[in-house]
């Protein structure tokens, strides 16, 4: 099951309307496939990052059959 923490939904709801459905259907797939994108490391190590564009990054964590969309940010805040 795939939930968004409220820094994620704030970040879906100020993308572009073509980036905010690409956005959806990827957290739609993720849970079939928790495991599809690369894992983090450093003090970001338990989390995974995907592509969204070119410009912006999902970071997610996926542990035990639940996962949870963290925040929907520019490729540039998003691993601060």
């Amino acid at each position: 099951m795939v939930k968004l923490a409220c820094r994620s939904k704030k970040d879906l709801d100020s993308l572009p309307e073509a980036l905010a459905a690409k956005a959806k259907e990827f957290i739609r797939r993720l849970d079939r496939d928790p495991s599809q994108r690369k894992r983090l490391v450093g003090p970001l190590r338990d989390k995974r990052s995907a592509r969204l564009g070119w410009s912006h990054r999902i970071i997610y964590k996926a542990s035990e059959g639940q996962i949870i969309v963290l925040t929907i940010s520019p490729r540039r805040d998003a691993y601060r």
